[in-house]
């Protein structure tokens, strides 16, 4: 499984943090810019990474459903230092 958490989103800065899980361990984890551009490019990059799943902060309803129809499972409202949602998430702990 393959899970992104969104790091850092801002008008300039665009990060996210990219963990590969197998049975409840973390086997990698980067730190990724996201592309810039539209975002139907930010879904293929999620897509190329075959991440399974995208934690992250506040998003509007338009991205949020562009991410979906992107092919992008989604769970946002998150917000926290990157490694500690994903031991949240992991731990069936995750607040949202």
């Amino acid at each position: 499984m393959v899970i992104a958490v969104a790091s850092e989103f801002g008008d300039d800065i665009r990060k996210f943090v990219y963990y590969r899980i197998e049975g409840g361990r973390i086997l990698e984890r980067e730190t990724v810019n996201a592309v810039d551009g539209a975002l139907d490019q930010l879904c293929a990059q999620f897509n190329s990474l075959k991440v399974d799943l995208l934690i992250a902060g506040k998003l509007s309803r338009e991205v949020e459903l562009g991410l979906f129809d992107g092919g992008v499972n989604l769970i946002s409202g998150i917000t926290g230092e990157s490694d500690k949602i994903l031991s949240a998430y992991l731990a069936g702990d995750l607040q949202f």
